[in-house]
C-alpha cells in the first residue's frame, strides 16, 4: 500500500492487497532461493515483505520507503523480525536475489534511468519483480491524488526493462476484472468534469466478511491470468508486470 493511502499501521487491509501479494507469491515461487537476500524498494508499510517472505528460507529482508519516518520506522521494526526498514536505498550493491519494485516506477519521471540503478542491486542470478498501473488511457484523478506519472502497457513495461538492462523471464497482467470498473469510472469522470474524491486502499471500510468475498473473486481472477498466461495468452488487466533478470 502507497503510504499516502494509509490511515494507520492498523488498518483492515484491502483485498487489493491480500490477493496482489498471493499473486506475487504465485509470480516468484520458482525464484525464492533458500539463503536470498531480498530487497523490497518502496514497501509501503511493509506488508508485501511480512506476506511473502514468511515462512520462507530468505537469508534477509531489506525494506525501502522514502516516506517513511523514523517513528514509523521503529514501530515497524518491531513488528516484523528479520525485516530492516530504511527511508533510503542501502550502499550495498549487486548481492540482492530478489528485488522487488511493486507500483513504484509509476511515480518516477526518470524511469528509466532509475530501473538501471535499481538493477545494480541484483546480483547474477537473482531477479526483479516490476508491476505497474496499467495503461495510460486509464489515467485518473486517482493516478494524480498517488502522484503517479503516467501508466504502462506490457509492451511499454518490458521495453523499459529490456532497455535498462534486464532480461524479461516472464510477463503479464493481474487484476482483469477490475479493468472494465476503471474504464467506466475513467470514461464518467471525463464526460462530467468532476474526479469526485479519489480513495486509495487504506479507504477500505467494508469489514473482514466483504473483504474475504472480494479477496476471493480476485484471487481466482489472478489464478486465471497467470494459468492463461502460461498458455500464450496475454488477459489484460489493472496491473502490469514483468519478472526480469539482470543481463550477465
Amino acid at each position: 500500500m502507497d503510504l499516502r493511502e494509509i490511515k494507520g499501521l492498523d488498518n483492515v487491509r484491502h483485498p487489493w492487497e491480500t490477493s496482489r501479494v498471493r499473486a506475487v507469491r504465485s509470480i516468484f515461487k520458482d525464484s525464492l532461493k533458500p539463503g536470498a537476500k531480498a530487497l523490497d524498494i518502496g514497501c509501503g508499510d511493509g506488508f508485501v515483505s511480512r506476506e511473502l517472505f514468511k515462512g520462507t528460507a530468505i537469508k534477509s529482508v531489506t525494506a525501502v520507503d522514502i516516506n517513511l519516518t523514523k517513528d514509523a520506522i521503529k514501530e515497524l521494526s518491531k513488528r516484523a523480525q528479520g525485516i530492516t526498514y530504511l527511508n533510503r536505498l542501502p550502499k550495498e550493491k549487486d548481492c540482492y536475489g530478489i528485488v522487488l519494485l511493486l507500483d513504484v516506477i509509476e511515480h518516477v519521471e526518470g524511469d528509466r534511468a532509475f530501473l538501471k540503478d535499481i538493477r545494480a542491486y541484483l546480483d547474477k542470478g537473482g531477479r526483479m519483480l516490476v508491476t505497474a498501473p496499467a495503461f495510460n488511457s486509464l489515467f485518473s484523478a486517482h493516478d494524480r491524488f498517488l502522484h503517479h506519472v503516467r501508466r504502462y502497457s506490457l509492451k511499454e513495461l518490458k521495453s523499459l526493462a529490456e532497455s535498462s538492462g534486464l532480461k524479461c523471464v516472464s510477463s503479464g497482467y493481474l487484476f482483469t476484472s477490475l479493468l472494465l470498473p476503471r474504464f467506466i469510472s475513467v470514461i464518467s469522470e471525463r464526460l462530467f468534469k468532476k474526479a469526485g474524491v479519489a480513495r486509495g486502499a487504506g479507504d477500505w471500510r467494508a469489514g473482514q466478511g466483504l473483504a474475504k468475498i472480494v479477496e476471493m473473486v480476485l484471487r481466482a481472477d489472478n489464478r486465471v491470468s497467470l494459468v492463461a498466461n502460461k498458455m500464450g495468452l496475454k488477459l489484460p488487466g489493472l496491473t502490469a508486470w514483468v519478472l526480469c533478470e539482470r543481463r550477465q
